[in-house]
């Protein structure tokens, strides 16, 4: 029976980069007494918290659904596509810094059983953030000077990085580990109507393009700074720790391999936009990232819902293997509203995105049809991932990414040149399928192992009865 790298590894209580050990019994000089017990997990809870997770997405997902129609019409097609481009190229700067924390820290986070544990991982996390936020600003800087096609836009730039690095500072994977769901859901929210009413009365013309840029990414800021206020001075969640070095650094160790899963994240999504401005015209750009939109929509929402449900999945693991009935509403769950929501995307796309978008944006229903395919399909991938980070088989999920992101990245360009924006529609249902089928062998695998375990279990006994009979 195979089993992956990450499984074989000696289990410690809890998983971090200075785990505490046995509830109670944490490094020299901590406080039993910081011991605080996980939530307890129930289906009306976890139900709960999903959909206020999900309304906080949708409501914070105004923003780009009222964004986009307004920019088309103040920038127009080209204008809108040269800013759709930068917005791709930033969020490769989103996801580099991420690294992958939002699913390993919050993780840890949440098997986490002391305030000063808890504190330790969150302040590692903050520091080893921030370099890498430093080492993507520099080097992006560095070619938006250097390209004469870019050198004109450097401001934006400039604005969009600033308050990325603020946003990185955003404990999103804090607040789900500690149960902080709901408040994670109304800042979410609150930030995001707050920079779309600032984005309507600030943005008239094409040459406000900077001040589109900072509403932008204003959301993820506001959110870093409120929440780190409340939870500092009010929840008191954790308390303020230098972080050393070797904690960093095992931040940046445990979460390597959830990198390669977001690098996949980023040729599988941000990619598309640039590689297409690469391969193609402003206006394909324009069609495909309008489309894009609103897949998105969906998927920003259902992404938050799985963050959200990671805690569970973990804390549902580590009781034993297999899957609970509890573990199984989850996973059932993501699936059907992946499929529900790219239905709705193939259904309504040609009514609602002429009238949406306005008639020279016509042609972006067709594509908006292809992503609606792509997340129907997507879902499957999502839910079984979701399984395997929960088991903490990080290796596995970087494996699969890397596999996935290759695949995509030769259609991207292919696709891309041949047919535009539909092209590049076309090459995200094969991804999709593709890393879905991979995850559901592996499901299939790892369930008649534990069959055969199972099996085998009644049979060994009988072997030692047969040797010992003193053994009954």
């Amino acid at each position: 029976m195979t089993q992956d790298h990450d499984e074989q590894q000696p289990r410690r209580a809890p998983d971090g980069p200075t785990g505490a050990g046995p509830a109670g019994a944490g490094p020299a000089g901590e406080d039993p007494a910081d011991h605080v017990p996980p939530p307890v997990d129930t289906t009306r809870r976890v139900a709960s918290d999903a959909l206020a997770v999900g309304l906080g997405y949708l409501a914070s997902f105004a923003y780009p659904l009222v964004s986009l129609p307004l920019l088309a019409r103040v920038f127009g097609v080209e204008d809108l596509g040269r800013f759709m481009f930068a917005l791709a190229v930033l969020q490769l700067v989103v996801q580099f810094t991420d690294f992958g924390f939002g699913m390993s820290a919050l993780r840890r986070i949440a098997i986490a059983r002391t305030r000063a544990e808890r504190s330790r991982v969150a302040f590692a996390t903050l520091a080893a953030t921030a370099g890498l936020w430093l080492v993507a600003s520099a080097v992006l800087m560095l070619v938006v000077l250097i390209v004469p096609g870019l050198h004109d836009q450097w401001p934006i730039y400039l604005i969009g990085l600033l308050l990325i690095g603020v946003g990185a500072m955003y404990p999103k994977w804090l607040l789900q580990g500690t149960g902080r769901v709901k408040a994670f859901a109304l800042l979410t929210a609150v930030s995001r109507l707050v920079a779309l009413v600032l984005l309507v009365f600030t943005v008239n013309s094409a040459d406000d393009d900077w001040l589109a840029m900072t509403w932008q990414q204003f959301p993820l800021a506001l959110s870093a700074v409120s929440s780190w206020v409340i939870i500092l001075w009010w929840w008191k969640d954790v308390h303020v720790v230098r972080p050393r070095a070797s904690e960093t650094l095992e931040a940046l160790r445990d979460s390597t391999p959830m990198f390669f899963s977001n690098v996949a994240s980023i040729i599988m999504g941000s990619a598309n936009s640039v590689v297409l401005g690469v391969v193609s015209s402003p206006t394909a750009v324009a069609y495909f990232s309008a489309a894009e939109r609103f897949g998105n929509a969906a998927r920003g929402v259902m992404r938050g819902v799985v963050d959200a449900m990671l805690p569970r999945m973990t804390r549902g693991h580590s009781e034993g293997p297999g899957t609970s009935s509890l573990q199984r509403m989850i996973l059932i769950g993501i699936m059907s509203a992946y499929v529900v929501a790219g239905l709705c995307l193939v259904i309504f796309a040609p009514m609602v995105v002429p009238w949406y978008l306005g008639a020279d944006m016509a042609p972006a229903a067709g594509v908006t049809q292809l992503v609606g395919i792509a997340l129907a399909i997507g879902g499957v991938e999502t839910a079984l991932m979701l399984k395997a980070t929960a088991e903490h088989r990080f290796r596995l999920v970087a494996r699969f990414a890397l596999i996935g992101a290759c695949e995509h990245l030769v259609l991207l360009f292919v696709t891309g040149s041949l047919w535009g924006a539909h092209g590049i529609g076309c090459a995200m249902i094969v991804t999709e399928t593709l890393m879905g089928v991979l995850y559901t062998r592996d499901a299939l695998r790892r369930r008649r192992e534990r069959r055969e375990a199972r099996d085998a279990a009644p049979s060994e006994q009988a072997d030692v009865a047969q040797v010992d009979p003193s053994h009954t």
